[in-house]
């Protein structure tokens, strides 16, 4: 399924669908590829968060990946990213391999706690509903997870488990507005967008699409009608940013040109979605075939991610020590 290449991240075979017959099982932490490497961002044990993995039943970690990434559906190679540490923790992944011996069995972990000190721990799998319950923030088994929130830091982490939100930023002149899944009516949030983009002072409209996995395109109009009436409009993407979230984003490219900041999308201008359900009886797993090309930018558009304009990348030691630099990027950018 992997296989069918580009753009066809809506395809595959995952880890987390409670549709399977036959359960898989995951190592319970979720890991998240910085530029700096490969953390843990939650854990069952929490003393293993913040730690680089760095070997993974005595092999660098950077060979695992390697191995499983030609499984990993996606629509380029930012969803990739997002989603291979998901893979890389899933034990039958794992087993079959060749990396483990078998799925139920232990594996030993090595990370990195400072520059000359490493940690050495034996993990258990456990069902994949049980690792679910434990990810608050997952919308559904087949999009890319994002960042958990963290309660405390920058307000897209703090408020990540709100559907969308809006406040005022940079002393009254931006409007921060998190548009964080594609579903339900946007009507009242465009609204309030539009009240707080009419404050005298407000240059900036910044929409924030970082954890916005996708949803329903049929939901967005207004609020892509009231997005191409405010000043400074400014969009900060992710890996995350995918399904209906680039469709959202094709269309306000060809309305509103916005200044894109962050990372390339986890999705593509142009892309397949709306999946069917396949059951494979031999091995009790589901699979999720594509079965409609969503064209929102141009034919001809052979682009597989929407780049920044202002490209911005988040780093390990910026994520845990609550800092924002994207937003921090787009607000140094405001219109003058």
């Amino acid at each position: 399924l992997a296989l069918l290449g580009p753009r066809d991240g809506h395809s595959g075979i995952f880890p987390l669908d409670d549709a399977h017959e036959q359960e898989l099982t995951l190592y319970p932490l979720r890991l998240y590829a910085f530029p700096d490497g490969l953390f843990v961002v939650s854990a069952e044990d929490e003393a293993l968060v913040g730690l680089e993995l760095i070997s993974v039943a005595g092999r660098p970690v950077d060979e695992v990946l390697a191995l499983v990434e030609p499984l990993v559906p996606r629509d380029n190679e930012q969803s990739l990213a997002a989603r291979a540490p998901q893979w890389l923790v899933t034990a039958e992944v794992l087993a079959g391999l060749g990396v483990v011996g078998e799925a139920a069995a232990p594996i030993e972990l090595v990370f990195r706690r400072g520059e000359d000190d490493t940690l050495a721990t034996q993990v258990e799998p456990v069902p994949a509903s049980e690792y679910a319950a434990g990810q608050p923030d997952l919308f559904h088994p087949m999009v890319p997870q994002g960042l958990p929130g963290v309660p405390g830091g920058p307000a897209y982490l703090a408020r990540r488990g709100e559907e969308r939100w809006a406040e005022w930023v940079d002393d009254g002149r931006a409007v921060h507005a998190a548009y964080n899944v594609t579903l339900g009516t946007t009507s009242d949030f465009a609204l309030q967008v539009l009240r707080l983009a009419q404050r005298p002072g407000v240059r900036q409209v910044i929409l924030d699409l970082r954890h916005n996995p996708g949803g329903n395109n049929t939901t967005y109009a207004r609020l892509l009608q009231a997005l191409g009436t405010v000043p400074g409009l400014t969009v900060l993407t992710s890996r995350t940013t995918f399904s209906a979230a680039a469709n959202l984003l094709a269309e306000l490219e060809r309305d509103a040109e916005p200044l894109l900041v962050g990372e390339p999308t986890g999705g593509s201008p142009n892309l397949y979605g709306d999946p069917v359900d396949v059951l494979l009886p031999e091995t009790g797993l589901a699979a999720h075939v594509a079965g409609e090309y969503w064209e929102l930018a141009p034919p001809d558009d052979e682009r597989l991610a929407f780049e920044p304009d202002v490209p911005v990348e988040l780093s390990a030691g910026d994520y845990f020590a609550g800092r924002d630099p994207v937003l921090t990027a787009a607000l140094g950018r405001a219109p003058r």
